[in-house]
Parts: C-alpha cells; structure tokens; sequence
C-alpha cells in the first residue's frame, strides 16, 4: 500500500533523492552536503512544502517543493520529482502529483511551475499529463577571461533591486532571495546593473539588445577568469554566441500550469 506524507525530515528526502535520481540523465553526485547547501538552500526547495511516498514503512519517492512570491503571485516550484526505480509505473507519481496539488490550492497558491531537461522525454510527457505547459527555453552559458580591466563601480543592494522588480526575465535560481544567499556583490556598468557572485552573473538588467555586451565587459572586470550566466531569451542566447560565450549543451524547459 502506498501512502503519501507531507514535510518529511531532512534524512529521509535526501535518501529518497539519492536512490530516485540514481540513475538520472544527468549524474548528481548528491552528497547530504550538497543537498543541504544546493538543493534545500540554495534552491530554496523547502521540506515542509515537500511530499514523501511510502510503500510500508519504505520512503520510496518524493516531490520536492519551494514556494515564492513571484511579480505579486505565489508560485510553487518542483525542485525534483524522484522515485526508486523499484516502484515506477506505479502511479507515484501521480499520487504525488495529486497530493501537492491539493495542498497548493489549499494555500492559495496562483501557479505551479517547474524546469526539466531536454531531451527527457519519459518526464515531459509525464508533466504535460499533470497539465504542465512549456513557458520558455533556460539555456546556460559559459565565458573564460583571464585579462581583468579596470575594476567595475559597486553599488548597494537597495540601488539594484528597485530596478530588478522593474525587469522582465526570472529565473527561479537565480533571483533575489538566491542572490542574498550567495552575498552577491552589484555593479554598475554603462547604467547596466549587474549582479554577480561566485564566478556566477545572476542578473544584467539593461535593455535586452545591450546583455551579451554588458556581461561579456564585465568578465573582463571582475576578478575570477570563468563565468556562467543564464538567459531564457532567445536574442540574448544568439547575442552571447556571437560575443564569443559557449553554449553548454543542458538545456531545459520551463514549464507551468496556473491553479
């Protein structure tokens, strides 16, 4: 018998995402640490917004969620949907799926989004049954510089986020509630605001025709000689191939269904 329990303990999520994603398209490499510091804060999944499938007394899958407030909507996230290969085609899924639906509703929740690889066919189609729809493309990119320039002008966090609330583009994992956690240091550049931390840009707010020549100036004036930046606009994506940044083959979809 299979039963479905919310807010499970950090241990047994991480058991369950360990055996779930065992053989995944991907390979994690997911230690506790770095489902602690990645996965649960980093990605600001939340375990008690989380459900857990039992067969028995057994964790065997779970759903994991994050909650945010999104542009006045709250939104919740699917930060990992895992089951032990022992117990798929059973329905889990869809239990889980059932459950958290549920639970949303009952917290008013506006929207239920999530990103998953391309190329997973098996969890796309499985999504789209749930009702998900594709809302955008998230594509990752990479940019090496080992020649640093003259240092860039740092202004304070308020200065950047009032004109971060004003911008089009979110990514789930790299807005502000990331950027804080990261100690993220914000920079101005030609009046582009920059936000960056870790070798990571986590936003350039400026006109869209102005990002690939925004970021790639600003690896030339940050310390560190590797950067990653992400985009899921398709301008910006061609723009920063032709500025010389390389295009990681990961790709993901983002998907979403309103409630």
């Amino acid at each position: 018998m299979i039963h479905i329990k919310r807010a499970p303990d950090t241990e047994t999520a991480f058991l369950v995402m360990q055996e779930g994603f065992s053989d995944y398209i991907i390979p994690l490499g997911l230690s506790r640490e770095v489902f602690q510091e990645r996965i649960l804060e980093r990605d600001w999944n939340q375990l008690e917004h989380s459900f857990i499938a039992y067969h028995g007394e057994r964790p065997v899958a779970i759903w994991l969620n994050g909650l945010k407030t999104i542009k006045k909507k709250t939104v919740m996230r699917c930060g990992g949907l895992a089951v032990d290969p022992q117990y798929r085609r059973l329905g889990i899924a869809k239990a889980l799926y059932d459950a958290q639906l549920s639970y949303a509703k009952s917290l008013k929740v506006d929207c239920l989004m999530l990103e998953v690889i391309q190329g997973n066919e098996p969890a796309i189609s499985l999504y789209q049954k749930f009702g998900y729809r594709t809302v955008d493309e998230l594509g990752y990119f990479l940019r090496e510089e080992s020649d640093q320039m003259e240092p860039l002008i740092e202004i304070d966090a308020v200065a950047f986020e009032r004109r971060y609330v004003q911008q089009g583009e979110y990514i789930w994992q790299q807005d502000q509630t990331v950027m804080k956690q990261a100690q993220a240091q914000y920079y101005e550049l030609d009046g582009a605001f920059i936000a960056t931390a870790n070798e990571s840009i986590f936003a350039i707010i400026t006109e869209e025709k102005d990002v690939a020549r925004i970021a790639t100036e600003a690896t030339r004036r940050l310390t560190g000689t590797r950067y990653q930046l992400q985009s899921t606009n398709p301008q910006v994506w061609d723009d920063l191939r032709q500025a010389g940044w390389k295009q990681r083959d990961l790709k993901q979809f983002v998907m979403s269904q309103t409630i």
